[in-house]
């Protein structure tokens, strides 16, 4: 698996994109509403960590299915946060959580919802794709309710994308795309392929061949 990741990752997310049109499948891309923490941007990849949400209203003073989904993080995966929440402006999580995925070896994380703290998670080292801010907690409002199970996040293509345990984030400038499982190898292999080609147009139009001369040599520009 670390190889395929390494490829699917140095390719980057349009290589990807245009190896699902090739297939016949529409490219499930994450909605690019979703902006970076830190705002430079960030690439990861690794194999989601599904956590699904609710808005709710009551007294209760913590989320003990929220800490426990963090606990049992292991290294090197991305959290998905699917907030499905219809109280706009409450966090998932902020801080001290986000410090704790970090200590867990979280390679980057995807968050369908709000996040908190942002002073802080800019110096974290922990790239992080969110949809919007908010100084509001999730105490009383937001809690989770499942985890490493099947969640739906927003899509930029279609409008919802469904995102399975296991199933590969990848993240970069352009974006975010999701590869199933067990697709992964064999999407590496035409994603190694596609990369190689493009690098071979790239480099001829860069010495002068007409766009559609390389068009009719390459088959796609």
């Amino acid at each position: 698996m670390g190889k395929t990741l390494q490829t699917l990752l140095e390719a980057g997310t349009a290589v990807i994109a245009d190896v699902f049109d090739t297939m016949g499948q529409l490219p499930p891309v994450l909605d690019n509403a979703l902006f970076p923490i830190p705002e430079t941007g960030g690439c990861f990849i690794g194999p989601a960590y599904t956590v699904s949400g609710e808005s709710h209203q009551d007294s209760v003073t913590g989320d003990r299915a929220k800490l426990a989904a963090i606990d049992e993080m292991s290294p090197g995966v991305v959290p998905v946060w699917a907030g499905n929440d219809n109280i706009r402006g409450v966090c998932c999580f902020g801080d001290l959580l986000a410090t704790a995925m970090k200590a867990r070896g979280c390679v980057g994380v995807v968050v369908d919802g709000g996040v908190r703290d942002l002073a802080y998670l800019r110096t974290l080292g922990l790239p992080m794709l969110v949809r919007y801010r908010t100084p509001a907690q999730a105490i009383g409002r937001w809690r989770v309710v499942e985890r490493q199970v099947p969640v739906q996040v927003r899509g930029a293509l279609a409008d919802w994308v469904t995102i399975n345990p296991g199933d590969i984030i990848v993240a970069d400038e352009d974006g975010a795309i999701i590869v199933p499982a067990d697709l992964a190898a064999a999407i590496a292999v035409q994603v190694a392929a596609w990369a190689a080609t493009e690098t071979d147009a790239r480099e001829e139009i860069r010495n002068g061949l007409p766009l559609l001369a390389a068009l009719d040599k390459y088959g796609h520009l």
